[in-house]
Formats: C-alpha cells, sequence, structure tokens
C-alpha cells in the first residue's frame, strides 16, 4: 500500500512562499518597467528576470523537498484521554501498533516536553463524530475523532479527514496468526 503525504508542510512552506514572491516580484518589475518613461535597455531587463525566476525556482523545490523530508509522514493531531475535556496538540509518529506523540505548546509546532509512547491495541472507526462546538477555541471543530484503545486506556485523536483512512491503516496493530 502506498503512503500518500500531504506535499507541502511546515517550514516548506516558507521556501515555497519565496519562491511565488519572487514570481511576483517578475511580475512588478514587468509592469514597471511598460509604465516607465526611461525604461532599462532589454536585455539587462531579461537578465534580471531569468536570474529572478531561477532563484524563485530554487526556493520552491527546495522548499517542496525540505518540507518532505524533515516532516515525512508525521501526523498532526489534536488528542485527549477519553473523557477529558482538555486537548493537546502535537504530532504523531506511527507505527503498526505503536504511535508516539510529541506534544506542541500554544497548537503551535514549538515542541513541548517529551514524546509518549502508546501500545495501539485496536483502532476505532471514523464514525464522524466532531469535537463540541463550544470547544472551537480549542481544537478545530472540523476535525474527526477517531477512537484508539492503547495499553495506557482509550485516547481520542482528532485528525484532518484527508488523513483518517491513512493514520487507521498505519497504526492498526498486526496480528499474529496462530
Amino acid at each position: 500500500m502506498g503512503k500518500r503525504t500531504q506535499f507541502i508542510k511546515g517550514q516548506g512552506v516558507r521556501f515555497v512562499s519565496v519562491g511565488i514572491g519572487m514570481f511576483v516580484g517578475v511580475g512588478v518589475v514587468l509592469l514597471l518597467w511598460a509604465v516607465d518613461d526611461d525604461p532599462l535597455p532589454v536585455g539587462i531587463l531579461m537578465a534580471i528576470i531569468a536570474v529572478v525566476l531561477v532563484i524563485g525556482l530554487a526556493a520552491t523545490v527546495v522548499g517542496l523537498l525540505i518540507a518532505r523530508s524533515v516532516f515525512g509522514d508525521r501526523v498532526e493531531v489534536a488528542l485527549r484521554r477519553a473523557g477529558e475535556r482538555k486537548w493537546r496538540h502535537g504530532r504523531l509518529e506511527l507505527a503498526p501498533g505503536r504511535l508516539t506523540f510529541t506534544p506542541y505548546r500554544w497548537q503551535m509546532r514549538f515542541v513541548s516536553g517529551d514524546p509518549l509512547d502508546f501500545e495501539v491495541r485496536e483502532v476505532g472507526a471514523d464514525t464522524g463524530r466532531r469535537p463540541s462546538p463550544t470547544q472551537s477555541l480549542t481544537v478545530n471543530p472540523a476535525l474527526h475523532l477517531v477512537d484508539v484503545e492503547t495499553d495506557q486506556g482509550t485516547l481520542e485523536l482528532g485528525v484532518q479527514a484527508h488523513q483518517v483512512d491513512d493514520l487507521r491503516g498505519r497504526l492498526q496493530p498486526t496480528r499474529a496468526s496462530s
């Protein structure tokens, strides 16, 4: 089964933004050149545009590659123990039958605290449950809630809709044949 991941993640977005900004910059340069009373010679203008486009393209490619390698297949989630009200935000590193949760501070990507390891016993189905509207200031109300039975009790994971099937497939414990 092939892994499908979101291609642009985290820090790579900064590089992609630089690349897009440079392409927009070329448009502005062309616009200013067209309305200027004493424009630059065409050869110099084309050289400037070529350099800006090459740098912008390189920044975009580097951003995509860095995002893919640095963030890999981690899944960002909201997590809480069943029955608790408070959500903790962080990222998961997944393996069949195991998950490692690394908490974030303030719903941002600042790692805060030691990773928590859980042995997964069973992964529940996506039943369409969502966080309550009263919690919309602390957790995204569009997240899908998935129950996960672990060695430390039941966890509720709030994940984006497009990540649910991937999460369930990668977390499902392998069954030993007897």
